[in-house]
């Protein structure tokens, strides 16, 4: 299955199909997305309960002048499901497992979010397969990652109720819509449409991400944080990694994960670190501003 995207280059149209194809690590199946284009090897790693689509955004100016591949992690996308294997090594496994076997070249890697400490960690651990790793936005420290997901709990806890595909996916979207939200100045939840709007794409969005999670992914956050997160240390990680790294900040005010206090703590441990930092941008980054993140990737690789 493939779509065609047509993209200026140079003042030429050029035509570069994205097909959906699937990698056997040996422990699970991956499903991944993959542009026609030449040039080198990109691999985009989406956030937590997303998949490759996250990517829609900045993936056809991206094919223009690199070869992507866009994994849907395990438990997410199309990619398949195993139990109680959801640990941030099980995630790591499977894309040294793809760049060892699939690849004949090192890759550069961008991870957003839970992608950007799969990318960090793939880094750490495969130096021969990585030429350089941009992090979206990402927690640097187990400790920025689960106050994140603690204040995050509750919400987490409703998405796994809805995942794993049991409810239709008109009803998932109407229940997302229903679902309350707390706005500054009212003393009373709001239904999440009023805040979004009634057509809002987020919706169907949300609601095919979760259709297509399995369950035992989000308990994985919620109940066996410790296990997930094991191996995740600043202080062991980011000094594995040699290669180039981009620390992509969102900005903290308007809801970005990464701490100043963090980008502080990690430089000194990198050995090749930049640091940007996207005034006025979320956590969601190329979902709502692509422009500024799409430019600072290109920057970036093009010199690696």
């Amino acid at each position: 299955m493939g779509r065609r995207c047509g993209i200026v280059s140079q003042g030429v149209q050029v035509d570069i199909e994205i097909q959906e194809k699937i990698f056997d690590t040996g422990k699970v199946t991956l499903n991944y997305a993959e542009s026609s284009s030449s040039g080198m090897p990109v691999i985009l790693l989406h956030g937590g309960s997303a998949r490759w689509q996250d990517f829609n955004s900045i993936l056809p100016d991206l094919a223009s002048t690199f070869h992507i591949y866009a994994p849907d992690f395990r438990g997410h996308g199309k990619s398949g499901w195993v139990s109680n294997t959801y640990r941030l090594q099980d995630y790591t496994d499977d894309i040294i497992a793809f760049l060892q076997k699939h690849l004949t070249e090192p890759a550069l890697l961008f991870g957003h979010s839970l992608g950007g400490i799969i990318a960090l960690m793939v880094a750490a651990q495969c130096p021969a397969g990585v030429r350089a790793v941009a992090v979206g936005d990402a927690p640097l420290s187990r400790k920025t990652w689960y106050e994140h997901l603690h204040q995050s709990r509750d919400r987490v806890a409703a998405w796994r109720e809805l995942s794993g595909g049991q409810q239709p996916l008109p009803a998932l979207i109407e229940i997302l819509k229903a679902s309350p939200i707390e706005v500054p100045g009212r003393n009373e939840t709001v239904p999440l449409r009023e805040v979004m709007g009634e057509d809002s794409p987020v919706f169907e969005w949300i609601a095919t991400n979760l259709s297509q999670n399995d369950p035992d992914m989000l308990s994985s956050l919620i109940d066996r944080f410790e296990a997930t997160a094991a191996g995740y240390e600043m202080k062991t990680v980011l000094p594995a990694v040699k290669c180039p790294v981009l620390l992509m900040q969102a900005d903290p005010s308007v809801g970005g994960v990464m701490t100043d206090k963090e980008v502080e703590q990690a430089l000194p441990l990198l050995a090749q670190p930049q640091h940007l930092k996207l005034e006025g941008v979320s956590h969601v980054l190329h979902n709502v501003r692509k422009e500024p993140v799409l430019a600072a990737l290109k920057t970036f690789f093009q010199v690696c």
